[in-house]
């Protein structure tokens, strides 16, 4: 086992589980440099089926840190954005088999980190995953939305990024977002089992099959979220955006 603070690497047969070990696992500059880091170290390994999960009780992962972008000027919430963009890239093509085991609410940019991955077990009960950028007055990002659409059904996508609603194991089940769901407990062992399975296929192959399935996937997510994120950023400082996020932030800093 391995650990740089706010990521725990631990080797399981055919798979290495990172687990988000940063509190409540909100997005911010210290989980960034640790995932980026945790693939650094599992890419030079030569890609290994990874199972990427949470320490967190309840949480797999809320998405961007909003306490500390609040009131943040416009250069810092760009620079993260482009660095949270880029690793949902990296994930989404991670040459060998990844597979997110959801064990807890996966909102917002944690959300998309799951959606990213080959494939999602997730908890019968007690997680929510979804998309809660409208409700702020923020779409998802151009290219996470590009994302999207290649890899899952398009009604599933427009209910995930036009609703706004979080939904349970078997809605998410249901419309097609996960592959499997499993008792809390199983949730992490299921999805190691999974990651084993397809890498017991061979690893060229798996790569190989991995590159053609998605071609061209990140090159389009990078020229999407460039020519789109400066309409994202305006709708960020909206002024109804950022009293929906005052309001927001003060809430979760109530006792």
């Amino acid at each position: 086992m391995s650990s740089d603070g706010a990521v725990v690497i631990s080797a399981r047969e055919r798979a290495h589980v990172v687990s988000l070990n940063h509190g409540a696992n909100a997005i911010d500059d210290a989980l960034l440099g640790a995932i980026e880091a945790a693939l650094d170290r599992l890419e030079a390994a030569g890609s290994p089926a990874l199972v990427l999960t949470s320490g967190h009780r309840s949480i797999f992962c809320p998405g961007l840190d909003l306490k500390k972008l609040d009131g943040e000027p416009r250069d810092v919430v760009r620079a993260i954005v482009i660095r949270y963009n880029a690793l949902l890239r990296r994930i989404a093509t991670y040459p060998g088999p990844i597979v997110a085991a959801i064990g807890g609410h996966a909102i917002a940019g944690g959300c998309l980190l799951a959606m990213a991955c080959d494939r999602r077990v997730m908890a019968r009960s007690g997680a929510r995953l979804g998309l809660s950028e409208i409700n702020l007055g923020i779409p998802v990002p151009a290219g996470a939305v590009t994302m999207l659409l290649a890899l899952f059904p398009t009604r599933a996508v427009e209910q995930l990024v036009l609703e706004g609603d979080g939904l349970g194991g078997e809605r998410a089940l249901e419309l097609g977002l996960v592959e499997r769901l499993a008792d809390n407990a199983a949730v992490i062992d299921d999805a190691c089992r999974l990651a084993a399975h397809l890498a017991s296929r061979p690893p060229a192959a798996f790569t190989a099959a991995k590159s053609y399935l998605r071609h061209g996937l990140g090159e389009a997510m990078t020229a999407r979220d460039a020519a789109g994120l400066e309409d994202f950023l305006d709708r960020w400082f909206d002024p109804d955006t950022q009293d929906r996020i005052g309001a927001l932030v003060a809430q979760m800093k109530r006792p």
